[in-house]
């Protein structure tokens, strides 16, 4: 058992704690990777914080993040309470086709996404012609497509526990099936709506190689631009001042869910 618990202190320390530590370093001294000298406390990086390049670069995350995760749970809400309600033998490949995906390589649904949204592609042997490449319309199809299933599979986990005497309840007091639906379901489901949107909405927020590739490099998010800073200017301490504030927002977001879900059941 001790071997077990030294063994988990050392990963969390080395996956978890090193990582965080680095990146306050990186934030808030003169220490970085990228060379060697005396460490100093300083707060210049945080300037990045009011600097337009950013403020413009949240707004848009948000933007595009509040599309995705609208679009998201409006679609997914429905078949979480599809699956959630089937009966049918083949239930578990439904499930199965919705991981599927997300099994694959992220940036080859990306690419194959890219040459679709190119004029010359393999749909015009349907007589379907699109030009999306560098529209808002390409990222927000993109993003759905790729974090919809964790919309999904959080309201799916939440519904599929719920208890049935309680709608049998409603039903016997002659409830109407909106009205089981507003007061008992969609209650006792908020748990699961309140993961599912934190799960599409900051991964939503932070990708950097979705944009980058379905805009044509015209839309910085947050991730695009830490990879900016790191990959172009190697300003590490921007990059990382900015990677610790979206850190603290997801912490935040974190216990907001725990409030609906403390044991925390939506996020396995």
């Amino acid at each position: 058992m001790f071997k077990k618990a030294l063994a988990f202190r050392i990963w969390l320390f080395v996956f978890i704690v090193g990582p965080v530590l680095l990146l306050v370093l990186s934030a808030l001294t003169s220490y970085s990777i990228l060379r060697s000298g005396p460490i100093q406390v300083e707060f210049d990086a945080l300037s990045i914080l009011l600097d337009e390049i950013f403020i413009q670069a949240f707004l848009t995350s948000l933007k595009f993040a509040g599309y995705v995760t609208v679009i998201s749970l409006l679609i997914g809400y429905p078949v979480a309470y599809t699956l959630s309600q089937s009966k049918s033998p083949y239930k578990r490949l439904y499930i199965l086709a919705l991981i599927v995906p997300v099994w694959s390589n992220m940036l080859l649904r990306i690419i194959a996404f890219e040459k679709l949204f190119y004029p010359d592609s393999i749909l015009n042997l349907f007589g379907i012609q699109l030009d999306l490449i560098g529209t808002d319309l390409a990222i927000v199809i993109g993003m759905t497509s790729i974090y919809l299933p964790f919309m999904i599979f959080p309201i799916y986990a939440v519904l599929e526990k719920l208890d049935s005497r309680l709608l049998e309840a409603a039903s016997d007091l002659y409830a109407h099936p909106f009205k089981r639906f507003w007061y008992v379901i969609l209650p006792l489901s908020a748990g699961g709506i309140i993961s599912g949107v934190l799960m599409t909405a900051l991964p939503a927020m932070t990708t950097f190689a979705l944009p980058e590739r379905l805009s044509a490099g015209n839309t910085i998010l947050l991730g695009n631009l830490i990879e900016n800073y790191v990959m172009r200017t190697a300003q590490v301490d921007v990059a990382s001042v900015i990677a610790l504030g979206l850190l603290i927002l997801m912490i935040g977001f974190y216990r907001v869910l725990l409030r609906f879900d403390a044991e925390g059941e939506t996020l396995v």
